[in-house]
């Protein structure tokens, strides 16, 4: 691994065989097209068919509503909307899975959060939050890579942006040091590993705060604590080999 370049990323072989977590972060703009319940199923048939070698892997789908309470929109109005859109999603998604019970002998394998149950989760995620912030508001390097984050998504950098940003680097960076009791009835939380899985490449800001690691926290027991899969390219980003001053988000 480490002889190879810089930004150079491939598909994962095969999952370790302890007890591990894959963790599917949903977006709420995405639950309708590229998030839908069809495409999380090809997502899961193509890390399940012959990268499981022990039936020891569960699977966590993460909706993100919470998140989007970052905006000017009335509150009643989007927790209308997040509500549909999440019992839609679970629901068919779980139609799905019990169909294709055969392929999916372990149905409660399968869990489905929400961001709030996230906090409740983490032992003092306001703290971290707001430390996370001053460090933001210190940090060039990190103002300079979320900006371009911003650019490259074509969203302009207010206060919700940042914070929307920075809560979900944040929490993306305590789940892989498993710093998150995370409900799951076939694991238990007795997982070994924990692997974030979404459509799309990690954020420069995100990479940043990996690798400057401002908490100090290390989970070595996780050889994904660093990593993010890209369920487009199908590639396991591992932080470690990034170089952020080449990297293209998108």
């Amino acid at each position: 691994m480490s002889n190879l370049e810089a930004n150079t990323f491939f598909d994962i072989n095969k999952l370790p065989p302890e007890k591990g977590l894959l963790l599917f972060g949903l977006s709420m703009n995405k639950l309708l097209n590229r998030q839908d319940a069809e495409h999380c199923m090809e997502d899961i048939r193509h890390l399940g068919t012959d990268k499981i070698s022990r039936p020891n892997v569960g699977l966590n789908f993460i909706y993100s509503d919470f998140l989007y309470l970052y905006s000017d929109r009335p509150a009643p109005e989007l927790k209308h909307s997040f509500m549909n859109q999440v019992i839609h999603h679970r629901n068919s998604m779980q139609k799905l899975i019990e169909k294709s019970h055969m392929e999916f002998q372990i149905q409660h394998a399968f869990n489905y959060m929400v961001w709030n149950q996230l906090y409740v989760g983490t032992k003092d995620f306001n703290n971290l939050f707001n430390k996370l912030k001053k460090i933001y508001a210190s940090d060039e390097k990190f103002q300079d890579y979320l900006k371009e984050d911003c650019a490259a998504f074509g969203r302009e950098i207010g206060d919700n942006q940042v914070n929307f940003f920075l809560e979900e680097i944040l929490m993306m960076y305590l789940l892989s040091k498993n710093q998150v009791k995370l409900p799951n009835e076939y694991i238990e939380n007795n997982q070994k590993w924990i692997l974030w899985c979404y459509p799309g490449r990690p954020l420069k800001s995100e990479v940043y705060i990996h690798q400057l690691n401002p908490f100090n926290l290390d989970w070595p027991e996780n050889p994904y604590q660093s990593c993010q899969y890209d369920l487009e390219s199908r590639q396991l980003i591992d932080f470690r080999r990034v170089d952020l001053e080449t990297y293209s988000v998108r």
